[in-house]
Formats: structure tokens, sequence, C-alpha cells
């Protein structure tokens, strides 16, 4: 049986009244695809307003932003116009400031020239006067160096006398220098008991030789200490005054009695000490002694026997402290 227009017209009708029917036609003639393409098409739309609504936002903002940027503009035209304005008046002023100054600058330069010319004609005039005062110094110099000239013969004369005259001076202080330590020394050797008295009992000079020579025999010092201690300048014997007991002092002699005696001695009463293998108290004897070796002495447990007085090591004077500045 053929399908008419008029069974296409009721079809139409009847599905208007069931539009449930309607929805199940078109599921079985349509495909997936067509099928959602109403909810692609409404999803595509929904997409497009809110990218139009986005636009339009971000256009009115560039909008807001050009209409702040011109008044910004407006205002900084504005402001820059009014500093140029006040710039081109300061301008105008300092250029006729600067005019004026330039006007009293070339009036100054002016005067300053004529006072030039002034000062070139006294300098004219100054250096003749010079030039003549230098001419008359120059002859007076000339006298000058040869009265110099002869004077400096006559000084060098008396210069050489003076020289001849130190020398001689200097031998006498040697010779005389070389003497002090050696009377000192003669008199120590001559009375011993004497000087030596405040320190011990019935002191005497001995012989240091034998007392070395059997000291390196018996291996109690080396030859070269030996020879060091035979330097001493002399070697006293005696008995303790308030003991009973052989003491011996190793004695230094010199008119001023400095570091190095103290030093020399102190290490030769040690090599005597190991070398008689008993008590060697160190001695300098001095007309005086340097502030230094004082000091040294009091600390190295150096006797110091003078011609009028001896002292123990502790008291020996120290040297007055230098005065504090005012």
């Amino acid at each position: 049986m053929a399908f008419t227009v008029r069974d296409f017209e009721s079809l139409i009708r009847l599905l208007d009244r069931r539009p449930e029917w309607r929805e199940a036609l078109r599921q079985r003639i349509l495909t997936r695809e067509l099928l959602e393409l109403p909810v692609q098409i409404q999803a595509l739309r929904a997409e497009t307003e809110r990218r139009f609504q986005r636009v339009e936002e971000q256009i009115a903002a560039l909008a807001e932003a050009q209409r702040r940027h011109y008044e910004e503009f407006a205002a900084y035209r504005a402001e820059t116009e009014r500093r140029f304005a006040e710039l081109r008046a300061e301008t105008d002023r300092r250029f006729a400031e600067l005019a004026e100054a330039q006007r009293r600058t070339e009036e100054r330069v002016g005067r300053l020239e004529e006072a030039v010319a002034a000062l070139a004609e006294a300098q004219r005039r100054h250096y003749e006067e010079f030039a003549a005062y230098r001419a008359e110094t120059d002859r007076r110099f000339a006298e000058l160096a040869e009265a110099l000239r002869q004077l400096t013969e006559r000084v060098d004369q008396l210069m050489g006398r003076v020289d001849r005259l130190d020398r001689r001076a200097e031998d006498h202080a040697r010779d005389l220098s070389r003497l002090k330590p050696l009377h000192l020394e003669f008199r120590l050797q001559q009375r011993p008991a004497d000087f030596f008295r405040p320190l011990i009992r019935r002191a005497a000079v001995i012989s240091m030789t034998p007392i070395l020579d059997d000291a390196v025999a018996a291996g109690r010092l080396r030859e070269e200490e030996a020879e060091d201690a035979a330097r001493l300048d002399l070697l006293v014997e005696g008995f303790h005054r308030r003991e009973d007991r052989k003491v011996y002092l190793a004695v230094e002699i010199s008119w001023l009695g400095d570091t190095e005696d103290i030093e020399r001695v102190v290490r030769r009463a040690a090599l005597f000490a190991r070398a008689l293998e008993a008590e060697v108290w160190p001695v300098v004897a001095a007309e005086d002694l340097t502030g230094p070796a004082r000091i040294m002495a009091r600390r190295m447990g150096v006797w110091w026997v003078g011609e009028e007085k001896t002292f123990r090591p502790e008291e020996i004077p120290l040297p007055p402290s230098p005065s504090p500045d005012p």
C-alpha cells in the first residue's frame, strides 16, 4: 500500500497531538550527531556570549584607562607648560643679570689694564734699581769671599793645631783609662783582705791555672770553657764571715762597670764553681756602675766592691728614675 500525501498530513497531525511520538520518531530518523547538534549549538552560543561579555568588559576597562591616561597627559602637559614658562622667565632674568655682570666686568677689565700698565712701569723701574743693587752686591760679595778665604786658611791652620792637641788628649785619656783598672787591680792584689773583708775572712788571691788544668783533666770543664774562665781578673779564696766554710770570689775589675762586666763575671763564676766544686760568688770591683749594670747586678746576685764601700747585691743603689715631663 502506497504512502500518500494525505497519509503524511494525518501523520503530522497525529504527531502534533502526541509529542512523545514525535520525539520517538526523531530518534529513529535523525543520527546521533544531528540529535546532539542543538545541545552543541546552545553551548557554543553560551560560550560566545561569555566571550563577548569579557571582550565588552575589556573594552570598557581600556576605555577607562584611556580616559585616565588622557586626563594625566592633560595635567602633565599643563604642568610642563607652566614649568617652561617659569624657566623662560628665569632664563630671561639670568640673561639680564649676565649682561649687567658683563658690563661691570668690562669696566673692571679696563681699570685692570690701566693698573697693569702702571705696574709694568713700576716693575721696569724696580728692575733698573735691582740691577744696580745686584752689581753693588756682587762687588761686596767678592770682597767678602776673599776675606772669607783668608779666614778659612787661618781656621784650617788653627784646626790642624786643635786636631793634634785632640789626638794627644785622646792618647792621654786612653793611657789613663788603661792605668785606672790596672791601678785598682794592683791595689786589690796587694791588699785583698782589706777590700774583700766585708765579704770573707782571710782573703787571698790564688792562681787560676792549676785549678783550671785539673778541672779540664777531670772532665768538669771543656777546654774552651777553661780558656774563658782563665780571663777572669782575680780569683780570691777565704772563709765565710759567719760560717766556718771556704768561699771563693770571682772578681772582674773595671773603672766603670757595665752590663758586659756583669754578664762576664756571672758566667766565669759559674765555670769556677764547677771547676772547684765549691761556692763561688761573682764580684765586680769598680769605681762606679752604670745604671743598667746596677739593675742587672741586683737581679743576678753580683757583689759590688768600690774604693770606699762594698754593696751586697740587694743593697746596690738603683739609678735615679727620670723626672716626668712637665
